[in-house]
């Protein structure tokens, strides 16, 4: 905000410049006359004290000899001034068929004109500066507050006064920011209020039918129900956590051998019947290894959905930037893959999931300051995922 604010002086100084010399250019074509001149108290006293000397003399017209162009001005009647290398002056005026002089006087040192544009032209800064310097102040505190908000959501202070030039537009959105935090603040306790009064229920069910030794079609179904509930508790509270950053994004430099280790002991849990690949240098990366991670198993899982028997996973670098990405054989892209990763949304052909999986994944980039794209995969022939951010602290 800095920044601006000095830019935007310096583009008014500049105009300051221009204006200025513009006016003092017309002023001087429209305001020339006749040479006048001025002699100080001072000058005149040095003068007496110099010598006998008269200080004014009267000589016929013909004994000086002037240029044209001063006799001209001698002819119309102005009074012209003359100095010498010792530093004085001296003046002349035709009266009549005579010239009277006047002087030797000392020079009389004439003050800089571009002294007094740069005094104008510093003055009117320092004025733009004083008038400006609060407004630009409270909008670094707005825009300070702007990106905390982004980060983590919180009760926003009010920090700009009510005389700011900026007030009515900090007020709002301090009101719209606390209106936000309250949305997310219910969306968090209902999160919390699902996991309580949904797990209570199933944790019964099953214990349920864990006691029933029988083997019945009805009992596999209820089973193979509570499961995919169980399952959809897991994702809302996963989204509910992205969603309230319940879970702040801290990177740290993670050996990439270990990262994959952990995560394919996860995918072969999670995806048994699933070919799954990895390659990646030996390095270590920036990131936060947990939030990574569930982006990564919910892509390979959403991948394993479509994919005949095999996913790719890569990591690489590219120049500043870290690149992952999830490849699988399948039939490849449909034509609404750019809108699934909004939130509940899911494929026409995706009769399991429940439209949180890409979000989450997208929200995790987002973390990270990287992006998600979707493409059909050059290798495998079928859907290419890649989460790409920026290898730093």
């Amino acid at each position: 905000m800095r920044l601006q604010m000095f830019r935007m002086v310096g583009v008014i100084a500049l105009a300051l410049v221009v204006v200025y010399s513009a006016i003092t250019g017309l002023y001087s074509l429209n305001t020339q006359g006749p040479m006048e001149y001025s002699i100080s108290a001072a000058q005149l006293i040095q003068a007496l004290q110099q010598g006998d000397r008269p200080l004014a003399q009267r000589y016929p017209a013909s004994a000086i000899h002037f240029p044209k162009e001063l006799r001209s001005q001698l002819d119309s009647g102005e009074i012209v001034g003359l100095s010498n290398s010792q530093n004085e002056i001296r003046f002349y005026q035709l009266s009549g068929d005579s010239i009277l002089e006047v002087g030797p006087l000392p020079q009389q040192k004439t003050e800089s004109v571009t002294y007094w544009r740069l005094l104008f032209i510093g003055t009117m800064l320092l004025v733009l500066l004083a008038l400006t310097w609060p407004m630009f102040r409270d909008l670094h505190r707005l825009q300070n507050q702007a990106i905390q908000f982004s980060r983590k959501p919180y009760t926003v202070p009010q920090e700009v006064g009510r005389r700011s030039p900026i007030y009515p537009l900090a007020e709002t959105f301090r009101r719209m920011a606390n209106i936000v935090t309250g949305y997310f603040q219910m969306n968090q306790d209902l999160a919390r209020t699902i996991a309580h009064e949904v797990r209570m229920p199933l944790a019964r069910i099953k214990f349920q039918l864990a006691l029933d030794k029988t083997s019945s079609e009805s009992g596999e179904v209820i089973d193979r129900a509570t499961r995919d509930i169980e399952q959809l508790v897991d994702k809302y509270l996963s989204f509910a956590r992205m969603e309230i950053h319940e879970e702040f994004i801290a990177r740290k430099c993670t050996p990439l051998e270990s990262f994959f280790a952990d995560l394919g002991s996860t995918l072969d849990e999670q995806c048994p019947a699933l070919e799954i690949g990895y390659y990646f240098p030996d390095n270590a990366a920036w990131f936060e290894p947990d939030s990574l991670a569930i982006a990564v198993q919910n892509l390979v899982v959403n991948a394993g959905k479509y994919a005949r028997d095999r996913v790719d996973v890569h990591f690489s670098f590219d120049g500043a930037f870290c690149h992952l990405s999830i490849e699988d054989n399948g039939p490849g892209l449909a034509g609404d893959a750019a809108k699934l990763t909004d939130a509940f949304t899911r494929a026409a052909t995706d009769d399991q999931g429940y439209g949180l999986g890409l979000y989450i994944v997208k929200k995790v980039m987002m973390w990270h300051d990287g992006e998600l794209a979707m493409d059909r995969s050059p290798n495998l022939g079928g859907t290419r995922a890649t989460l790409r951010w920026p290898n730093k602290q």
